[in-house]
Parts: C-alpha cells; structure tokens; sequence
C-alpha cells in the first residue's frame, strides 16, 4: 500500500523531539521500531504531516540496574531485553512476555514502548481505507457507532499488548517527557478505559523509560492465539508471585489489561480473581474467534498458568 507523503525528522535527544513535535502543532507521530506505527500509517488509520524518529536517541535504548530499580529505555528491543540477564533472573513473567510476542525478525525491531503504546485493535478497524469507507467509518474513526455492535456508542476494540500485562503484575511504573514536565506514573495510570482513544497521554510526550522493582518474583505468561507466530493475542493472561503477594492481568479483551491482587495464591483465589476480571469486560465478535471462547478460555489460561508457576516455585 501506498502512503500519504510526510516529511522525516530524526533528532538526536528526547528535547529535540519534543520541540519539533510542537513546530508541526501537533500533527506529528514518535517512530520507535514501528512495527504498529508503519502498517497503520500504510492503511491510512494515521495521516501525519511529519514522523519523528527516536531511534538516534541513544539515551532511549539502555537498560540499567539502579539498585531498588531496573530502568529499560523505551527504545529497548524486544530481542534483546529477552536475552537480558537481568530480566532473565528478576522477571520470568516479563521474559515469557516478550519470547511470546511475535516472531523473532519483528523481535529484532520492535521496541518495548512500541509494544506498550499501541492502538488498540478490531477487525473492523485495522483494515484497508477503501474497505473501511466501503463499510462506514466506526467511532475510532469518528463514525457515529461501533460496527463490532451496531448501534453502540462505545468503542470495543482490544488493546493487545504482550508486554503489557506482564509489567502490570510487576507493579511497574513509566517515565513520560513532555513540552512542560517530566511526569512518572504507575503503568496502570495510563490508560483511559476507552478503545477509542486508549492512553492518557498530553499533547507531544514521549515514553522514556519503564521502571520495574528490582525485586526476585516467580510468574510467567500465557496467550491465545491462532498461529504460534506473529499473532496477537486474542486473549492473554499473566501473573507474578513478588514478596508472597499475587497480581494476574488480563489482557486483549478490552481497551487497558485487567489486574487483580492476589494476596493469598491459592487456586480458589484465582478463580476469585478471574470472576472479578469478567465482570469487567465485555467481548465481541470484533477477531477472528468467537468472543463466547475468548472468554471461556481466560479461566483455563489463569488456572493452566497457575499450577505451572506454583509448581515450579515448590
């Protein structure tokens, strides 16, 4: 597919980015890995007059131990933060997480602030502008209704990060740099709980950096998935055991994942904590399985991950 033209800017730190992100009054995108970022521009979901690239802003890619705290930059690779020691050693739950995203090539360019800030997804969004315009635009493209649920004023696609949901049960927090302040947040403060419109961001910031306690956990990850490779997940579940006290997180079944403290993990309480995760969500025929299965499936994955990451801290 063709592209609408832009102008390229590559700065070389997060202020230049910023200022030249004002100079285009705001009609401007960040291009990490762009792995999200190029297939929606190429489809026309995004028209920008200008892509900034961050990826010579070397600050962005370095991991560092700073002793109560492991900093990830946000331009960090997937590839590599897989192979990390430290994230090997602290984090099993956030390794799972990134060997499970995707495939290896797109590994090697995608970035974990990519992964964390991208667009929530719906078969009837990602697709072509003509198919689109053919069917009538949807609310997440300032259409009048969803066309997942004809009729509804609510937008319901998925956000499907791998990464996210991992970090979230690792209580991790991030690090935004914007035209008047730098600000660090829970990862959880970020989003909105709206499909349409996903993440509390302000006008021109930047993900920096995630922050993760440097604290030993056990946990992994599951996802649901057609092909082993590439896919998003349709439905995803993760959970760390840190200090004997539990989060599972779910994700890819609506607009932000899912967290439930687990302050006994024992098997009834999972089954507590995945009740209190389906009264939240509601899924819809906007992938490519049934959402009567995607939601079947969260309580399997839960238990399924449990007794494997239990199992394996006896």
């Amino acid at each position: 597919m063709i592209t609408s033209k832009f102008e390229f800017k590559s700065p070389k730190d997060v202020k230049e980015a910023v200022h030249l992100y004002g100079e285009f009054q705001g009609e401007a995108v960040y291009l990490s890995g762009g792995t999200d970022l190029v297939p929606r521009i190429k489809l026309g979901l995004v028209k920008p007059k200008t892509v900034i690239d961050l990826k010579r802003v070397a600050s962005l890619t370095r991991v560092e131990d700073q002793g109560d705290w492991i900093k990830i930059g946000s331009l960090a690779r997937i590839f590599d933060l897989k192979r990390n020691d430290l994230i090997r050693d602290y984090f099993p739950v956030f390794e799972a997480s990134l060997e499970a995203t995707s495939c290896e090539s797109l590994q090697m360019r995608g970035t974990i602030g990519g992964n964390l800030l991208q667009n929530s997804r719906c078969l009837f969004y990602n697709q072509s502008e003509l198919w689109r315009g053919t069917k009538g635009f949807c609310l997440k493209m300032g259409g009048e209704a969803c066309n997942a649920v004809p009729g509804a004023k609510r937008c319901f696609a998925n956000y499907c990060s791998d990464n996210a949901p991992a970090l979230c049960t690792l209580s991790a927090e991030i690090e935004l740099s914007g035209p008047d302040e730098d600000r660090r947040l829970n990862l959880e403060g970020i989003y909105t709980n709206e499909a349409a419109k996903p993440f509390n961001l302000r006008p021109g910031e930047i993900l920096t950096a995630i922050f993760i306690p440097k604290k030993q956990s056990t946990g992994g990850y599951e996802k649901l998935r057609v092909r082993d490779a590439i896919d998003y997940p349709l439905m995803s579940v993760a959970f760390s055991l840190v200090d004997g006290t539990g989060k599972l997180a779910v994700g890819a079944v609506g607009p932000k994942p899912y967290v439930v403290e687990i302050k006994t993990p024992l098997r009834g309480a999972i089954g507590e904590a995945v009740e209190a995760v389906l009264k939240q969500v509601r899924l819809v025929g906007n992938t490519v399985l049934e959402p009567e299965y995607r939601k079947r499936m969260i309580p399997v994955l839960a238990e399924r991950l449990f007794n494997k990451i239990m199992e394996g801290a006896k």
